[in-house]
């Protein structure tokens, strides 16, 4: 989000939930038009997206479920504001087949908009790529992340 987007960001935003916790794995803010991002990342999972959509409705509704707890804790970073509930994921977390894949995102879509909610899709498949091309051999990262980035591309140049 902040190399490639020039966002900022916090981390895993812990609160409570009946009998458990849950968090807000990032909260994003796009300066520039001034909107707020909650992103829910799903790369490794107890289940996959992947089925015949039900899967996809039950991480709806695990947003619905628990959405009042998870604007309670927003609204102490951002006020009223209203987010963009975004899920990064991986293509094929989503559907293992390229030609349902539109057909699951058009269905999260709905289920999401019926709720109220705005939402996104994102790709690592796609983000990591443009993350690492963004990467600089000779640039300064404080990450440990883009440092091996950095540290691979540099390999490889010299291979």
């Amino acid at each position: 989000m902040k190399i490639v987007k020039g966002w900022f960001y916090i981390g895993d935003i812990p609160f409570t939930v009946p009998h458990n916790y849950s968090n807000i794995d990032v909260l994003g803010y796009y300066p520039i038009a001034n909107q707020y991002y909650d992103l829910e990342v799903k790369f490794r999972s107890a289940f996959s997206l992947t089925n015949d959509g039900e899967t996809i409705g039950y991480l709806v509704d695990q947003f619905e479920k628990y959405r009042e707890q998870a604007e309670e804790k927003l609204r102490e970073f951002i006020g009223r504001r209203k987010t963009i509930k975004v899920v990064a994921t991986t293509k094929k977390m989503v559907v293992k087949f390229e030609a349902k894949r539109s057909e699951m995102e058009a269905s999260f879509h709905r289920k999401m908009k019926a709720l109220k909610y705005r939402s996104e899709l994102w790709y690592f498949d796609d983000m990591i790529p443009e993350l690492v091309g963004r990467v600089e051999v000779k640039g300064r990262y404080n990450t440990q992340l883009l440092q091996t980035i950095r540290m691979l591309k540099l390999y490889e140049s010299k291979a």
